[in-house]
């Protein structure tokens, strides 16, 4: 394993720091239910597979998530999203644990070389990069290398949209969308994200309705319930847990937002959810 780190340092835009940063990755609290397959590759790392037909959604906002760090050329974002959002989730393609790699490897590059493309990257570039970690991924007969190389293949991406991209030449509400994801169980009032993004309040909510069409303050909602909704749908955190992980103030705050958006309070929901199954 050590080996095949190294030729992997070799062979991409990362510092020695940067790759071990991209796979000291960690899952846990999730326990096994009959949605999803825990698939275990080592002490430190699991992966959830699904079904096609299962959690269609939580898939497609978790790559939307990855998609959004990769096209700002946002690093540091990226990081602290593989961390602390749901454990990464794979469409379930062959019980062989190495197939099932190379095939998660493979349909992850098309989603973030796409990615890195919006945000400016060349398409030769962008197919490179993931060329690269294709090829490892068929080089190598190690089934838990083949699932560390989608971290370090993301982070290169992202890195090198900030190097040679235009990330941010991006519009001011793709910039606060961006910060939204991954500061979402932190303060995000308006005067915090303005001045994190170097704009006055004003600027950041008159220019974030222009370019999207509702406020900034119910964006951040929106995303923090659907946030809510996944960790309802797919973990066992209790509902202050789930509060606190997506930034609302209190349990009942959570519930008052929740029933508002949804029509459901978060227990009904989860209820509603394990009924379906």
């Amino acid at each position: 394993m050590e080996h095949e780190l190294k030729t992997l340092a070799e062979r991409t835009l990362l510092t020695e720091r940067e790759l071990l940063d991209a796979i000291n990755y960690f899952n846990e609290g999730i326990e096994e239910n009959i949605q999803s397959e825990i698939v275990r590759y080592s002490s430190r790392m699991y992966f959830v597979t699904v079904r096609t037909d299962v959690m269609a959604r939580e898939i497609a906002e978790q790559y939307e998530g990855f998609s959004s760090f990769i096209s700002q050329g946002d690093t540091h974002g990226l990081l602290k999203f593989m961390r602390t959002d749901m454990p990464l989730l794979e469409l379930r393609a062959s019980d062989d644990p190495l197939l099932q790699g190379r095939s998660a490897v493979s349909f992850l590059a098309d989603t973030c070389a796409n990615a890195a493309r919006s945000g400016g990257l060349p398409i030769a570039r962008c197919y490179a990069i993931v060329q690269n970690y294709l090829a490892l991924a068929n080089e190598t007969s190690n089934e838990e290398l083949v699932h560390y190389l989608m971290m370090p293949m993301m982070l290169e991406l992202a890195k090198a949209v900030s190097l040679e991209g235009n990330a941010y030449n991006r519009p001011l509400s793709w910039q606060a969308m961006t910060y939204v994801r991954s500061h979402l169980n932190e303060d995000l009032g308006g005067d915090v994200v303005s001045d994190a993004l170097g704009v006055s309040r004003k600027t950041l909510c008159t220019r974030f309705k222009k370019e999207t069409g509702e406020t900034f303050s119910t964006y951040v909602r929106h995303v923090r319930v659907e946030r809510a909704r996944r960790l309802l749908d797919t973990s066992e955190l209790s509902i202050s847990q789930v509060a606190y992980n997506t930034g609302f103030s209190s349990q009942s705050h959570l519930q008052t937002v929740f029933k508002a958006e949804t029509g459901f309070t978060p227990r009904e929901w989860r209820l509603r959810e394990i009924n379906e199954i």
